[in-house]
Formats: structure tokens, C-alpha cells, sequence
């Protein structure tokens, strides 16, 4: 299994694997999704298909993703089954699409996460605010990529709005390689980073240059209104030269949350400690007497800004929770429905009074 450890094959994974009972099986990492099939290395590369049981057993959440290591059964030169999916180490997560509240994996297994942000119409702390939860829940070092940077000619502004996020920031350039260097060097051997960010702000190109070849397709933004057009379309796993390994993902238009309200107060910790100053341990930080937040919005030490995107963060992941106890409920009532009627199916005349 030496060739493993090019993918991040280590200690950890190693231990999980000694808990899949499957000697059919070897460990492969998933490289590349193409919705209707994996490749995954072996390391030999090898396309791959869900079994039929963890295809229908398994949930949405639990699909092998990028980066996750799995159990394959090789049936043949070129084909593989996946059987398993190791414990994940970390993931990168978000709310599904749609009105349900259904987890999404984005990338599974990485140690570091650039969030590229364009400095152009593309720019919003509180959209970086966004990604910081989410890489802060799954367990993951953010860099953050202040990425085009030949855009302006000034780039203190962009600097100073990010300051007080406390996030490691390197200022790029994808057409001069200003930065590139830093962000290859912060890729150590055997580790896996992701590149996170909107359509247009310099993913793919970025990605060829920490690669060296032209892999991924790019193409120039509309210059009426600095809108990326999708040049990656699926999500994919690329080993550096220097032995890193990254992975290059679809623009994000908008990352909606996953997650616990309780955990915003790591990303927001100023709120979090200005709260626990108030006079009142039940606060609602409106009108109360003693309220810590309210005098910092008005004698200017909290941005409202800032504090409007906690409260817009804070629904969200609220109204996540209530709309989740609702669906299980449901669920358990359609279950519940089936049961009844397997029941009735089974006793037959039982019921034909």
C-alpha cells in the first residue's frame, strides 16, 4: 500500500480500515465525480460505480465524495465497485438545494481550504464569513485568497475590511503567479487542499499553475459585470509536484449553511464576548437595560454590518434545525403509515369483518 500514501493514504486511515470487514475489498481514494460514476486510484486509476447496497441504504451524505477513501472490489481491468466508505477525517458540508434540510459533501478528508475571493464586483467579507463556518465546523484550516489582485491598484481597502476575521490571507495573482508560490508552499507533501470560491475568480487557473499543466479549462469573465462562467464542471483531485494534492471545485454561487447556531460564536467571538457582558444572562440584545451589543453598535466598536450578517447567519442555521425536526417527523409518520399498512397486507382477512 506504499503508492497509497502519493493520495494521503496515513496512520488514520489505516486504523479505519482495520474496522471494514471486506477482504474482498482494497482501499481506494475517490479522485474524480462525474455524477454517474468515481474514478478513484488504487492508485492505479480505476472508473467506479456504488453498489447496489450502498446505493439504497446508504444516505445522501454518506455517497463516496471527493477525497474519501473507500473499499473497492475490482471486477475486471478496469472496473470497481465500492463497497464502503471510510470514516471521514474532516468534510466540507452545505445545505442541499431545495426545501428540504439535507446535507451536502462537498470534499471529504481535507486539511487545508484556500476561499478565493476576486478583488472586483466578486468581494464580500460576509460571504468569506460563509465558508469560515463551515471550514471552522468541519475541522479544517482556512487560508483566504485575495486572488486578481492586478484588478487595482490599491489593495489596503480589501486588506483592512478582512481584518478582523483573524484568517491567515495571501494577495494573488493568477496572471502575474504573484502569491502562487505561498499558496504551493502551504500544500505540504501528502496533504489535501480544495480551492473554494464563486465562478470567475481564478480557480482553474490557479489550479493549473500549482499543477504546472494546462488541466483545467478556463475562460475570461464578462467584462460588463466581473461574472465567472463555469469552467469546472465537476469536482476532481490533482497531485502537485512537490507531492500535495489539491482539489478543484464548481463555483459556489451561493453556500448555504449547515450546522449548529451555537457554533457561530468561534467565527463570531467578539459578538460571543460582547454578549457575555451583558446585565442580563437572557438578553435579546434589543431594548434591554445593560445590553453590551447594543452600546458597542452605537458607540461604533461593532459593525452593524458585521452584526446583521451574524443575525442573518444565526436564522439561517435556526430556521435549519426547526425545518430538520419537521422533516424527521414526517418521515416518521410515512413510516409509520407503512408499517400500519404492511401490518394490515399481512394479516389478510384478519381485518375483513
Amino acid at each position: 500500500m506504499s503508492n497509497l500514501e502519493a493520495f494521503g493514504w496515513d496512520e488514520y486511515f489505516m486504523t479505519a480500515w482495520q474496522t471494514i470487514d471486506l477482504p474482498q475489498c482494497i482501499p481506494a481514494r475517490v479522485t474524480a465525480d462525474f455524477g454517474t460514476s468515481l474514478k478513484v486510484v488504487t492508485p492505479a486509476e480505476k472508473t467506479a460505480v456504488l453498489s447496489g447496497r450502498l446505493l439504497h441504504f446508504a444516505k445522501p451524505e454518506d455517497f463516496p465524495k471527493v477525497g474519501d477513501w473507500v473499499a473497492v472490489q475490482l471486477s475486471g481491468v478496469r472496473d470497481a465497485t465500492i463497497e464502503a466508505v471510510l470514516p471521514r477525517r474532516s468534510e466540507i458540508a452545505r445545505k442541499a438545494a431545495g426545501n428540504k434540510a439535507q446535507k451536502q459533501i462537498m470534499a471529504s478528508n481535507v486539511d487545508i481550504a484556500f476561499v478565493l475571493q476576486a478583488l472586483d464586483n466578486d468581494f464580500s467579507p460576509e460571504r468569506l464569513q460563509r465558508y469560515l463556518y463551515q471550514l471552522t465546523i468541519g475541522h479544517i484550516e482556512a487560508v483566504l485568497v485575495l486572488n486578481k489582485a492586478d484588478k487595482t491598484s490599491n489593495t489596503q481597502p480589501y486588506l483592512d475590511a478582512v481584518a478582523g476575521l483573524t484568517v491567515r490571507t495571501i494577495v494573488a495573482s493568477a496572471l502575474s503567479g504573484a502569491g502562487v508560490n505561498e499558496i504551493r508552499q502551504a500544500i505540504q507533501t501528502g496533504k489535501t487542499a480544495v480551492l473554494l470560491g464563486s465562478s470567475g475568480v481564478g480557480k482553474s487557473t490557479l489550479t493549473n499553475l500549482l499543477v504546472g499543466e494546462a488541466i483545467q479549462k478556463t475562460q475570461a469573465v464578462r467584462a460588463s459585470d466581473d461574472t465567472g462562467q463555469h469552467t469546472t464542471s465537476h469536482r476532481e483531485l490533482f497531485v502537485l509536484p512537490n507531492g500535495g494534492l489539491l482539489i478543484d471545485t464548481p463555483g459556489i454561487r451561493e453556500l448555504q449553511l449547515w450546522g449548529l447556531e451555537e457554533d457561530l460564536d468561534e467565527n463570531f467571538d467578539d459578538i460571543a464576548e460582547l454578549a457575555s457582558r451583558c446585565k442580563y444572562s437572557n438578553c435579546r440584545h434589543g431594548s434591554e437595560a445593560g445590553c453590551q451589543i447594543q452600546a458597542a453598535l452605537h458607540n461604533g466598536k461593532l459593525d452593524p454590518a458585521h452584526y446583521r450578517n451574524y443575525l442573518k447567519m444565526k436564522g439561517e442555521l435556526k430556521n435549519q434545525t426547526v425545518k430538520a425536526t419537521a422533516d424527521a417527523i414526517e418521515k416518521r409518520k410515512a413510516q409509520n403509515k407503512m408499517y400500519k399498512q404492511a401490518e394490515r397486507d399481512s394479516h389478510g382477512d384478519d381485518y375483513e369483518l
